[in-house]
């Protein structure tokens, strides 16, 4: 059964160019993917910036749940009515 999921990557460090620690939040597109497929968010450098990017994800998520709720009632009164 293939299903995306969610991770983090590590970045910066000794062996990194750029910023010196940092994650960056991810979607792999397979449960059998290793590398990270997608990354969802900027380079994350504190704790705020991580709070602040999953705060503003649930809350589009939650946006989400209930439009689709909202689609499957109409297309299943839609469809009852037929």
């Amino acid at each position: 059964m293939m299903k995306g999921e969610f991770g983090f990557h590590r970045g910066g460090g000794e062996h990194e160019t750029g910023p010196a620690a940092y994650v960056q939040i991810y979607v792999k597109s397979s449960a059998l993917s290793r590398a990270p497929d997608l990354a969802i968010s900027a380079h994350l450098m504190t704790e705020a910036e991580i709070d602040e990017f999953m705060d503003d994800a649930l809350a589009e998520l939650e946006e989400i749940r209930i439009d689709a709720k909202k689609a499957l009632a109409a297309a299943a009164s839609h469809q009852a009515a037929s």
